[in-house]
């Protein structure tokens, strides 16, 4: 490695090789893509990349974004050139207007940044074959990002801090590292980096976080906080990515419909949830619509919360980033943009039931739809497979009136006929994409709390007609009155 003499594996190598074990942030043949702005944390992590590089059969390549934002930009283009042309790595780099994306998207400089490096990272990956994208931030990121959010007031999810992996695709192979290891291994190998002012600047809430408050804390109340708040934010993101598992089902039972920058939830499957699941709910939502929770805070999830209980049409709510949230009907939407809100989807019907006494017909207010209920002769039914999905025939010593119709409740199970064991309804539905209005509106039939029909998609078992059956009940689902 031209500029660098050999040293023996160090505390930084060990900790880089944990986290990638851990984490499973490589595979071996991987393509990575390395974001290098010209610091000791983007250097650091190229050259440990590319020292690993032959034993793991990766194809690395270097990443760099001139923001035009100060007038050593130039000089740290051309280092970075310099650096992936000394490690023989392909380089790829572009020059942004930074300010002008701040100004038409109404962002601070900060965010407007980031969004045009990550954005310049996901385009280069993609056009040149890059699987990964590598990137510099350490423990002392992942502390400051801690207190950050913290003094910004935010939950469980703002303290889970920066990720090692998100989305299977961006990684941080030095999140357990500190800022000192990594300024150690720069000085033991003799590495050449650039430093940026305004990293310095107190005028940024970041830096007086680095620069005053974690001196302060190590000072005068425990001498490695920065260590104990890094691992804190890995304990609590690990924790994160559970309790989200536990959220989607959630998140699953109460939307509504989607579209793209559009979401619409059910209020009372909302109003149902623990208050601590809704708010995950909604947040989830948001993401959905939004791409990610910048700027969301506890507060503005709180007021989309309120929406819940609110009866009659409400809104819009305006959050950041020109998002707007309306109560209407039975939904809750989120939407992004400042255009025309999207146009009313037709929204679910309420939880309904009808008991059945008898033959005739049943009429479902809450949908519009009809039931006709008869009994017939088994020798009439010439097959007791009907061609209609609608139809449905049942042997009638497996019923018992009065029967039940209803649509969908939470922990609904069936036996499909022709299938082994038993079903979440739930679950039916989503495997065979039936779409969320019609889970709604879908009327079931049942006998002594025992599903017999999901009308217009699947018989249980259970009432099925045979060869000994002598009498059929046959039910039909029908949209106009028989």
């Amino acid at each position: 490695m031209k500029g660098c003499a050999t040293a023996p594996v160090g505390r930084l190598e060990r900790l880089v090789d944990q986290t990638l074990e851990r984490y499973r942030l490589l595979a071996e043949g991987e393509a990575v893509l390395v974001g290098v702005s010209g610091g000791p944390d983007s250097v650091a992590l190229a050259h440990l990349l590319a020292d690993r590089a032959p034993g793991l059969g990766l194809r690395l390549g270097i990443a760099h974004l001139h923001h035009g934002l100060r007038p050593e930009a130039d000089a740290d283009e051309a280092f970075v050139c310099r650096m992936a042309f000394d490690r023989g790595l392909p380089f790829f780099c572009r020059r942004a207007d930074v300010r002008s994306r701040q100004r038409l998207h109404r962002l601070s400089l900060e965010e407007a940044a980031r969004r045009v490096r990550y954005d310049f990272l996901e385009e280069v990956s993609a056009r040149h074959g890059f699987a990964k994208i590598a990137l510099g931030h350490h423990a002392d990121d992942q502390a400051e990002t801690l207190l950050l959010n913290l003094l910004r007031g935010s939950g469980r999810l703002g303290l889970a801090g920066i990720p090692p992996v998100r989305d299977g695709k961006l990684i941080r192979p030095l999140i357990m590292a500190r800022r000192a290891d990594i300024e150690a291994y720069i000085e033991a190998r003799g590495i050449k980096t650039v430093a940026d002012a305004t990293n310095a600047e107190e005028s940024f809430r970041r830096n007086r976080i680095r620069h005053r408050l974690i001196p302060t804390l190590e000072r005068d109340y425990h001498p490695q906080v920065g260590s104990l708040l890094g691992r804190t934010g890995l304990i609590l993101r690990d924790e994160e990515e559970w309790l989200e598992s536990l959220t989607l089902p959630l998140f699953e039972e109460a939307l509504a419909e989607a579209d793209d920058g559009w979401v619409a939830l059910d209020a009372a499957a909302l109003n149902r949830m623990h208050v601590a699941a809704a708010r995950r709910v909604l947040r989830r939502a948001i993401r959905q619509v939004k791409g990610n929770l910048r700027r969301l805070e506890f507060d503005h999830i709180e007021r989309v919360a309120a929406l819940t209980q609110h009866h009659g049409d409400a809104g819009p709510l305006y959050l950041p980033d020109r998002l707007r949230v309306w109560r209407r009907g039975a939904w809750i939407e989120i939407a992004a943009g400042e255009g025309r809100p999207p146009s009313r989807r037709t929204p679910p019907p309420a939880d309904y039931a009808y008991t059945i006494f008898g033959c005739g017909a049943l009429h479902i207010r809450e949908t519009g739809e009809w039931l006709e209920v008869a009994v017939m002769s088994a020798d009439a039914l010439a097959s007791p497979l009907s061609a209609s999905p609608q139809l449905a025939f049942l042997d009638l010593e497996s019923v018992r009136f009065p029967l039940t119709v209803r649509n969908f409740r939470p922990g609904d199970r069936f036996a499909p006929r022709g299938a082994a064991g038993t079903q979440k309804l739930k679950k039916y539905f989503s495997d065979h994409k039936i779409d969320r209005i019609e889970r709604r509106r879908c009327p079931i039939l049942l006998s002594e709390g025992r599903i017999l029909w999901v009308a217009g998609h699947r018989l249980d078992g259970s009432g099925a007609v045979t060869a000994s059956t002598r009498r059929v009940l046959r039910v039909e689902r029908r949209l106009a009155k028989p």
